[in-house]
C-alpha cells in the first residue's frame, strides 16, 4: 500500500516500491502481489510494477482527493501502460472467477 497522507504504507516512489519487492522477497518469495493507494498517485509505478508482474489497482477511490481524471481515465491509462511494459490486464470474468475461489 502507498500513501501521501497517511502513516500506513510506503510513499509511491520508486524507491519505496523496490523496498517493499526486497521485502516481499525475503518474507514471502514467490507470492503474487500488488500496488494500490490511499489518497496516493501510483501512476508513476505502473510501468514498473507491470515490467516484474506485480498487479495494480486504480481508481478514484485509491487516488488523492485533488486528481483531476476520471475513474474511467484511471483505468484506461493504467490498462494501457500495462500493456506497454509486458502485462495483460484480467478481464472482468477473470477477476470474478479469481474473487470466487479466494472466497
Amino acid at each position: 500500500m502507498f500513501c501521501n497522507l497517511h502513516a500506513v504504507g510506503f510513499p509511491p516512489r520508486p524507491y519505496a516500491l523496490a523496498a517493499y519487492l526486497s521485502l516481499l522477497e525475503e518474507e514471502a518469495p514467490g507470492a503474487p502481489w500488488m500496488i494500490a493507494g490511499v489518497s496516493a498517485d501510483v501512476r508513476p509505478l505502473i510501468a514498473e510494477t507491470a515490467r516484474r508482474g506485480g498487479h495494480v489497482r486504480v481508481g478514484l477511490e485509491d487516488a488523492p482527493l485533488s486528481i483531476k481524471a476520471s475513474n474511467l481515465e484511471l483505468v484506461e491509462e493504467a490498462v494501457r501502460m500495462v500493456r506497454e511494459h509486458g502485462g495483460k490486464p484480467a478481464t472482468p470474468a477473470e477477476m470474478r472467477q479469481v474473487l470466487a475461489a479466494s472466497a
